[in-house]
């Protein structure tokens, strides 16, 4: 079977100085229709042991978060046949956002890891609008569908604190 959405991690390159790896990626769109893709610019981190994921697609805030007007996703239109590319430069240790993240910075060791990306796209260009009594995100998950790329070696150099 052939999967509609396909995203593949083009390049992944690390230095030194200053401690950053950049990772570039790219989503081709194999299906008869338009997708929209998240395109929030959020990133959601998960690390178990060797495996890390890169998430791009719309998550769920962390309990607790306030929400002073939920928005529909930014998104990009990909027709069919089209891709687009995106890279994203992870500065070690890397801030993350703490309202889809528990951490507010992912420190990994240094070393090779098994990376991945996720995104999220919609076949329509926004999610329909909340039920009466119903939460401000349960919308936008039932538009998302996900795609995630095979795994790309990622190493990530010595940095601050890392020891």
């Amino acid at each position: 079977m052939i999967e509609a959405i396909i995203v593949e991690i083009v390049r992944v390159e690390s230095r030194t100085e200053p401690p950053a790896t950049q990772v570039e990626y790219a989503v081709k769109n194999n299906s008869s229709g338009p997708v929209w893709v998240v395109n929030d610019n959020w990133l959601i981190w998960s690390q178990a042991g060797k495996a890390i994921e890169l998430s791009f697609k719309r998550g769920s805030m962390r309990k607790g978060s306030e929400v002073f007007g939920y928005f529909p996703p930014a998104v990009v239109r990909v027709d069919p046949g089209g891709s687009i590319r995106a890279t994203i430069e992870l500065a070690w240790p890397q801030r993350l956002d703490r309202l889809w993240n528990a951490d507010s910075a992912a420190a990994p060791l240094p070393g090779d890891y098994d990376l991945r990306v996720r995104i999220g796209y919609g076949l329509t260009p926004e999610p329909e609008k909340p039920k009466h009594g119903e939460g401000v995100e349960d919308p936008v998950f039932r538009w998302q569908q996900e795609a995630t790329s095979p795994a790309s070696t990622m190493t990530i150099p010595a940095y601050a604190g890392s020891a």
